[in-house]
């Protein structure tokens, strides 16, 4: 079993200690009134949060805490807090954290979350929102203070560090590489946490899941002459399998995970496009990395493919996951493909960012391969 090192009491305590001041003026400005924490994606702001949430349990009557897309995806969330009946002032206020103002799209949800700041006092709940930038309604400028997520300092960056290298034992060589690496060039917690790859294994050791490092790692083991001759056989049997597919398209429901990903991977190189298959082994992300070139510039295209029975829809949590991935990995957009079908929670929310993510269905997918 695998283990998230996020999750564990050795990280929540560097996050106490690395962001003391934020929680401390947390709970200092929620006295007076609410308060927006911002800063870019990757700073923090919803482990900071979550961490909040977790050390005061006692002094409110209630934490809830939405997510700004699900709010977004679903807006009967925001109803119980602003019903005219509805809650008054008591000794122990109810707090309200929305974690990603920025998702909640439609005017009329956000005009709900300024009513909610508005005349939260009024009602007895307090509030804290999170967002990349400060809100543009004058009504938050009125009604809130705002904290401004810095990047760690290199004294905290080491804490992290100092946690990866007592669980790095395999590759001990490679430690002060890593250090340097982050200490050079990061100061984000999800940057620096995506260098070092907090993931345990079963003897507690990380997992190397980053490129620069398993390419380190594996590049005495290669063997460069043979490269050539596993491309052309691995292309030779995609392509028999294709052909074979787009004369019989149910036949998808036989292949295995990894032989629907290198099906997708072959369909969009017969339309001309760049595509590279990552690691079997790797632990979410993107199936496919699609690369297009043309006149109006370069293009890297995510695709995450989603190999299920007929009756198992692929959710919104999918599409949202990869969506997030792109944004942190600034590619250009992002695709999910599945021998499935989509929830409605899941059309619902590409349509809000129909720009920036397709979704590819059974149906879709068997007309691409009539097309091939």
């Amino acid at each position: 079993m695998k283990l998230d090192i996020t999750d564990s009491e050795e990280f929540r305590e560097i996050v106490r200690r690395s962001r003391a001041r934020e929680l401390h003026e947390l709970t200092r400005r929620l006295y007076s009134g609410a308060v927006v924490v911002y800063g870019e994606a990757g700073m923090g702001k919803t482990t900071l949060l979550e961490m909040f949430r977790a050390e005061n349990p006692g002094a409110y009557r209630k934490i809830t805490l939405l997510r700004g897309y699900d709010i977004e995806l679903d807006k009967s969330l925001l109803v119980p807090y602003i019903l005219p009946g509805g809650m008054r002032p008591t000794a122990f206020p109810e707090l309200i954290i929305i974690d990603g103002l920025d998702e909640v799209l439609t005017p009329a949800l956000r005009e709900q979350v300024a009513d909610i700041v508005r005349e939260g006092w009024t009602r007895g709940y307090k509030v804290i929102l999170s967002a990349r930038k400060q809100p543009d309604e004058k009504v938050f400028d009125q009604y809130t203070s705002s904290i401004n997520l810095r990047g760690l300092n290199e004294k905290e960056i080491l804490l992290l560090y100092e946690m990866f290298r007592r669980h790095s034992n395999k590759h001990p060589d490679l430690d002060m590489t890593v250090r340097d690496l982050v200490l050079a060039d990061y100061n984000k917690p999800r940057d620096i946490l995506t260098q070092f790859n907090f993931l345990l294994d079963d003897e507690g050791e990380y997992l190397y899941r980053n490129p620069v490092i398993i390419e380190e790692l594996e590049r005495p083991t290669i063997i460069l002459e043979e490269a050539p001759e596993i491309i052309t056989d691995l292309r030779f049997v995609n392509k028999k399998l294709l052909d074979r597919i787009g004369r019989r398209p149910e036949a998808i429901r036989d292949l295995s995970p990894r032989q629907f990903e290198e099906l997708v991977a072959e369909i969009y190189e017969e339309r001309g496009y760049s595509v590279q298959l990552t690691q079997q082994t790797r632990d979410g992300g993107k199936d496919l990395i699609i690369m297009h070139r043309s006149d109006i510039g370069n293009f890297m295209i995510y695709a995450e493919c989603k190999h299920r029975a007929p009756d198992r829809p692929v959710g919104v949590g999918v599409v949202s996951e990869l969506f997030g991935r792109i944004n942190f990995d600034r590619a250009t957009a992002g695709m999910v493909v599945t021998s499935s079908y989509f929830s409605p929670d899941a059309k619902v929310f590409q349509s809000k960012i129909e720009h920036q993510m397709s979704l590819v269905d059974y149906a879709k997918l068997s007309s691409m391969m009539g097309r091939s």
